[in-house]
């Protein structure tokens, strides 16, 4: 297939919008840690991969994100990358405030993500130093 073939059948895809099966990563495992930067707004490491490259051999979107045992009461901003450039997925706030752990779930809408390409995250939040784990729900075109 050559690159007008590949771009025709890409438009028609997203015209259609024609979602597989709804998965999650990691799947049928625990979620990934993500940790805050020092300091109030400042953006923490990358974390370890949530898909790893190659493994999704389509291309693929994110639409959500299940927030779990965020340890700090706080406002947090979750940043989501994708590819060896870490270009931006999207981003996607929630706050803790209360003293208990809790586990949510939110939206995430993100473009395109070309087949092959690993996801990770930044956090920050508005304490410092916070800490959360996370795992993601996409699907493939």
């Amino acid at each position: 297939m050559d690159k007008i073939e590949r771009i025709l059948k890409t438009v028609e895809i997203l015209d259609d919008h024609a979602h597989s099966v709804q998965k999650v990563s990691p799947s049928g495992a625990a979620g990934i840690a993500v940790t805050s930067g020092a300091g109030a707004w400042n953006l923490g490491a990358f974390s370890a991969d949530i898909i790893a490259a190659g493994a999704v051999a389509l291309p693929f979107d994110i639409h959500g994100v299940d927030i779990e045992n965020p340890d700090a009461n706080a406002e947090y901003e979750l940043v989501l990358y994708y590819g060896a450039a870490d270009t931006e997925a999207g981003r996607c706030t929630f706050t803790r405030t209360n003293a208990i752990t809790i586990s949510r779930s939110t939206s995430m809408q993100t473009p395109l993500i070309p087949a092959g390409s690993r996801v990770r995250a930044k956090l920050m939040d508005s304490a410092g130093a916070a800490s959360i784990t996370i795992k993601i729900w996409f699907h493939t075109y």
